[in-house]
């Protein structure tokens, strides 16, 4: 008797079993919220993935990815089934592309063209199974790009020119003292020759007036020898050792 209503309980049980399988998968959870920066006109993707265990193993089931922008009311753009097959609610002007042969691997994304101002705000991918069936979903808010300052973009600019400025300064104080350094070293290299050389210290010169060169039968264009002292090495030394050395000087003195 027992027995009999054990069997009787499990062949009523069995056809209910995939009523509980389905409604475990119903769960309607949150899986991911991403936020997405695009510019306006240009393309922007829409990511949308979900888990091989969320799909299940049988690639034959009703299973399906809609993307809908929450807008009020909320406005359904496009549906993608797991095997591939897409249906379009509102395509945007066939600004939206999806990627079929892709969904079978769990990636329902899609490609918005010529983004607008219009398709601006949140977004909604939801996996579904059959109509009533609402296993997880995931959200993405579209956002401009957050346009940069001109006061940012001048700082680069305004950092470059004083860098610039103080190389510029730098290389000029290295030229001026480049050039001090050599203009020292040729002086120091010219006293050095000037001290090695002869120097003609005092010229004495016996000045004689016409009548006393007259008297003395010379005359005015005569080559007088003067004496000139040399001294060689530092001030000191002049006095110590100096040579007489006679050149030929022409006097043309008149009165």
């Amino acid at each position: 008797m027992a027995l009999n209503r054990i069997m009787f309980f499990t062949v009523w049980m069995l056809p209910l079993l995939p009523c509980f399988t389905v409604e475990s998968k119903c769960k309607n959870k949150l899986i991911s919220s991403i936020n997405v920066t695009t510019e306006l006109q240009s393309d922007v993707l829409l990511p949308c993935n979900f888990e091989a265990t969320l799909l299940g193993s049988d690639q034959t089931a009703d299973i399906a990815a809609v993307w809908i922008q929450m807008t009020i009311p909320a406005d359904s753009l496009v549906e993608i089934k797991l095997q591939g097959e897409v249906s379009f609610w509102n395509n945007r002007d066939r600004r939206i592309k999806p990627f079929p042969k892709l969904s079978k691997s769990g990636n329902f994304s899609i490609l918005l063209h010529n983004v607008q101002q219009s398709d601006l705000g949140l977004y909604r991918c939801g996996l579904h199974e059959g109509i009533n069936c609402s296993i997880a979903y995931q959200e993405v808010q579209l956002e401009p790009t957050k346009a940069v300052s001109r006061g940012f973009l001048s700082l680069p600019i305004t950092a470059g020119a004083l860098g610039g400025g103080i190389i510029l300064l730098g290389l000029l104080i290295i030229s001026y003292f480049c050039v001090k350094c050599n203009r020292d070293s040729t002086d120091k290299t010219v006293c050095k020759n000037t001290l090695n050389n002869p120097i003609y210290a005092t010229i004495l010169q016996q000045e004689q007036s016409s009548r006393a060169r007259e008297e003395e039968g010379m005359s005015t264009d005569t080559v007088v020898y003067a004496t000139v002292k040399k001294g060689k090495g530092a001030p000191k030394e002049r006095d110590r050792a100096e040579e007489v050395i006679y050149s030929h000087i022409v006097f043309n003195t008149k009165d």
